[in-house]
């Protein structure tokens, strides 16, 4: 395994346990030595890469994102209704997990994550949008909210739609 590979997988190790956790005990009964313990990884390890457990959500967050961007379709520009289609398909893929952060109450890691990789995404220009809202500083923290809290929803209402449904139901909502 590549040094980078072995990053990875401690990374998704201790993620995956903090979710293990967190479906037994509230976020703040949680401790370090416990979370390190049931990842297999050692407390210097932790201490090394995150400051709280919510870096823990978002470095496994933005690892998920970018391996969601390598996924998408190699087109010069990608309609936003697709980028949105793959942004739920990953959410449906890791329901339990994100249900899991959301009644954990770390709804603003998966917006500051979700947001992060959209300015990332506007800045290369990868999907059309209009330049007033590209240049916006406010509007990837509308779009990330909106799209956060949609998710929120259509996972407690247990996901009936299709991703594809809502992908083309955001980029009504933005175009409207």
């Amino acid at each position: 395994m590549s040094p980078k590979e072995l990053k990875d997988q401690k990374l998704s190790d201790i993620y995956h346990a903090l979710i293990t956790l967190l479906n037994e005990k509230p976020l703040e009964k949680i401790s370090i030595t416990e979370l390190t313990g049931l990842a297999g990884v050692s407390r210097t390890y932790y201490y090394k890469n995150f400051d709280t457990i919510g870096d823990v959500i978002s470095q496994f967050g933005f690892l998920s994102m970018i391996q969601y961007i390598r996924r998408l379709p190699n087109q010069p520009k990608l309609t936003l209704s697709l980028l949105m289609t793959h942004y739920f398909q990953l959410v449906k893929n890791e329901r339990h997990s994100q249900l899991t952060l959301i009644d954990a109450g770390m709804e603003q890691v998966l917006i500051k994550v979700f947001n992060t990789v959209f300015h990332y995404l506007m800045k290369k220009k990868l999907f059309d949008i209009p330049a007033e809202r590209r240049l916006d500083p406010y509007w990837g923290a509308f779009l990330s909210g909106a799209v956060i809290n949609m998710s929120i929803s259509w996972l407690r209402q247990g996901s009936i739609e299709s991703p594809a449904f809502m992908g083309a139901k955001i980029d009504r909502f933005v175009r409207a």
